[in-house]
């Protein structure tokens, strides 16, 4: 729905970045070396920027971090408190931005993030091992949450301070504040921190310029967010242990794109052109291009309905997939540079490709979708699914290397 557009509207703009998302760990290798490089030593850089990439990460960084934050899970079931579960959802959302969930450090950056009415649940809890039991004592200028974990004394405090402003959406009006803060403590250690701040909040006409910083061992994300009814611009980096990873920044123009949806509208009418650029450890950029959102959302639902009939379904249909394709290549440019280059050593291109295919009693049934592809100077194609499925090559180890990170973090997340 439209009225859910303006506080979503960070994910929108993410949403184009994780379109080329894969291209990040796709495009996680360059040099130094600017220029257009060849096909295979553009694949040989990617695959070398995102060895470099992974190397920085290491999973034990975060593991107290994940187990308070399960443990507060285990626990949580005997707190009484008003709407018990959206203080465990809070709990959830800032362990996992410290992780670099980018969906939850976005959606901190929306005005219904739910951490901004925090002052509706304060007071200073405490668990009781022995009898399953939260006390309570009240508290005007915090919500805490105290437990022991592994014989040492955990809290999570999460408070709003300054002067609020009213911010009414689907027909409710609640209070922004203008800086939020919170904790989690293991000991005297500060797990992970967050500061949040908004300005420019206004109903009428909707729009708000929110910044979200997260300091977690090390690990600083930080995201802003500005969204009027013409414009929403975004920009995001993550520095790990003082190298920066990554760094972006995205926009999207419109008219009247905050405002609540009207009887009969067609969204998609209100959004222009956007664009958002990914610098991925000093060394590749990657930038897309969407020269009409409002053309190709109306071509894609023209492709929807064309292909929603009996005999030829969209999602089971090759034309279908090809179709879809057609449209992206129209309206989405994408490129891949190399040290600081503005010459593209690769863009973005498109195809159709059967992601899942069974048979049935002699009947073999095939299930398309389209996927993004980088595109090299010699015309060579590699999938993002291929760059991390590679069995040999220049992206093996990286592949490798990608799944002991992920194994990593499973051995503790839960």
């Amino acid at each position: 729905m439209t009225r859910k557009l303006f506080y979503l509207i960070p994910c929108l703009m993410m949403a184009m970045v994780t379109f080329t998302g894969c291209g990040d760990d796709n495009n996680d290798n360059d040099g130094p070396t600017g220029g257009v490089l060849s096909a295979e030593k553009s694949k040989e850089k990617l695959s070398e920027i995102g060895q470099n990439l992974i190397n920085l990460v290491n999973a034990d960084d975060h593991k107290q971090l994940a187990q308070v934050g399960n443990y507060f899970s285990e626990i949580v079931g005997s707190l009484e408190i008003r709407e018990k579960a959206n203080v465990q959802q809070m709990v959830h959302s800032l362990v996992a931005a410290s992780q670099g969930d980018m969906a939850k450090v976005y959606a901190m950056a929306a005005v219904n993030n739910e951490m901004y009415q925090a002052s509706d649940y304060y007071g200073v809890y405490t668990y009781n091992k022995s009898t399953d039991e939260w006390g309570y004592a009240a508290s005007s200028t915090e919500l805490a949450l105290k437990f022991d974990y592994n014989g040492q004394a955990a809290e999570i405090k999460i408070a709003a301070t300054g002067s609020t402003t009213d911010f009414t959406y689907d027909g409710v009006t609640v209070k922004i504040p203008a800086k939020l803060t919170a904790t989690i403590k293991l000991g005297s250690t500060t797990l992970t921190s967050f500061e949040i701040t908004t300005a420019n909040v206004s109903s009428s006409p909707r729009k708000a310029d929110i910044t979200v910083n997260i300091d977690a061992s090390g690990y600083k994300i930080s995201t802003s967010v500005s969204a009027t009814p013409q414009v929403v611009k975004a920009n995001y980096s993550i520095n790990i242990k003082g190298t920066e990873a990554i760094k972006g920044e995205a926009y999207l123009n419109g008219s009247n794109m905050t405002a609540d949806e009207g009887s009969n509208e067609n969204i998609g009418d209100r959004f222009k052109d956007a664009r958002a650029v990914m610098n991925i450890m000093g060394e590749a950029a990657i930038v897309m291009q969407c020269s009409s959102y409002k053309e190709l959302a109306h071509e894609l639902e023209q492709v929807e309905d064309q292909y929603d009939n009996p005999t030829e379904m969209w999602g089971q249909s090759h034309g279908a997939a090809q179709a879809t394709a057609n449209v992206y290549k129209k309206y989405l440019k994408g490129s891949l540079t190399f040290g600081g280059s503005d010459e593209a050593s690769a863009t973005l291109a498109f195809q159709p490709y059967i992601y899942y295919s069974y048979i049935n009693q002699g009947v073999k049934h095939e299930y398309w979708d389209t996927e993004p592809l980088l595109q090299f100077e010699d015309e060579s194609l590699i999938s993002f699914e291929d760059y991390f499925d590679a069995a040999s090559g220049p992206f093996k180890s990286l592949a490798d290397s990608f799944d002991a990170l992920v194994r990593s973090f499973e051995g503790f997340v839960e």
